[in-house]
């Protein structure tokens, strides 16, 4: 009886390290996304915020001769 309590006990440390080391894993890769989605919105910043500054200044110039 002992042995198959032993084996038990076993097996329920295996499980409980194996569950660990896949929590571990997501959260390293929940990291990465986090960081990558990051990178993207950076990109999208620098990519997308030129052409909002430049579609601005038209609307105050289309502004400014439509109030003259």
């Amino acid at each position: 009886k002992r042995t198959k309590e032993d084996k038990l006990d076993k097996i329920a440390r295996l499980v409980k390290s194996e569950s660990d080391d896949i929590r571990n894993e997501i959260k390293k890769l929940e990291g990465k996304v986090d960081i990558g989605f990051t990178e993207v919105k950076r990109r999208l910043d620098v990519t997308i915020q030129p052409q909002l500054d430049d579609h601005a200044f038209r609307i105050k110039k289309l502004e400014t001769k439509a109030l003259s």
